[in-house]
């Protein structure tokens, strides 16, 4: 199966374009979760699972970041192996690397994030040269979301920037992209943050019909009504990334905390229900 196609199978099933971010700070677990005499390791496994749990019926994807992972010291991947493996069977799962290196370097990247653990996409920086992606996207099953225009306020010292005859880098960038993905058989999209809305139009003049992975909804503040007008002609399948907006809790509220994560995707899909529709529908054409 392409990577395209259980993309779409995922949000016709989910009937959402929303990907949950995991992202676990053990020093930041609800109370209860972090009375439980155990690990820190064990609790970031329990801790993960029960958001999956909650969330499994209305998130189309999964996002690991893995610095998250990485500073759980040696044992931070087996952890992780252990999450994944509650990840239900046909959801999209996307490895939050944001690689950069020279393609030799990048090919045993590849082994380790789709080979060793087994995602369907990763996030890659495209900074060293659109050469470095090539080792990501010789499988039509994978894909490379690259980095073209960030959520964080530091995107404007370069990405936002005029470049050459180009309205931005960022433009420059998916223009590129757009060009390295009709020589491959994987699929290449584009990570662009939601709180960029004014930058977005040259970006997706530059490739309309590039998949999308898009953060900054939720905890950094962006406008989905925004969002969803710069959508309004966009052919490729965009998931909104949700994060601390999902595992966010309140101990003060008398609901588990569980529950309130269940609550919490409840309520971001409510928001994004107008896209998720519209793009439901391109997942159906």
């Amino acid at each position: 199966m392409s990577y395209i196609s259980k993309l779409q199978a995922s949000i016709r099933n989910s009937r959402s374009v929303l990907c949950v971010g995991v992202d676990p700070v053990p020093e930041t677990f609800p109370r209860e979760v972090r009375a439980m005499e155990q690990s820190e390791n064990d609790m970031t496994v329990f801790f993960c699972r029960r958001v999956i749990e909650q969330t499994k019926t209305g998130a189309a994807a999964y996002k690991f970041n893995t610095a998250y992972f990485e500073a759980l010291g040696a044992d931070g991947f087996h952890v992780l192996n252990e999450i994944l493996d509650a990840v239900p069977s046909g959801k999209v799962v996307i490895a939050d690397a944001k690689r950069c290196d020279v393609p030799h370097t990048n090919a045993r990247y590849k082994a380790a994030w789709f080979d060793r653990f087994g995602f369907d996409a990763i996030t890659l920086s495209p900074f060293m040269g659109t050469d470095t992606l090539a080792p990501f996207l010789d499988d039509a099953g994978r894909a490379v979301y690259a980095l073209a225009l960030t959520s964080n306020p530091g995107a404007d010292e370069l990405m936002t920037r005029p470049f050459g005859t180009e309205k931005s880098l960022s433009a420059y960038i998916a223009g590129r992209l757009r060009e390295v993905s009709a020589r491959y058989p994987g699929s290449l999209g584009m990570v662009i943050g939601a709180t960029q809305p004014e930058h977005y139009t040259p970006v997706l003049r530059a490739y309309p019909e590039a998949p999308l992975l898009i953060p900054g909804v939720g905890a950094q503040g962006g406008s989905v009504p925004e969002l969803d007008r710069v959508l309004s002609g966009h052919d490729g399948l965009p998931l909104i990334n949700a994060s601390r907006a999902v595992a966010a809790t309140d101990p003060s509220r008398e609901e588990p905390w569980d529950i309130q994560i269940r609550h919490n995707t409840d309520r971001i899909n409510k928001l994004i229900a107008t896209i998720s529709q519209k793009y439901q529908t391109k997942a159906d054409e």
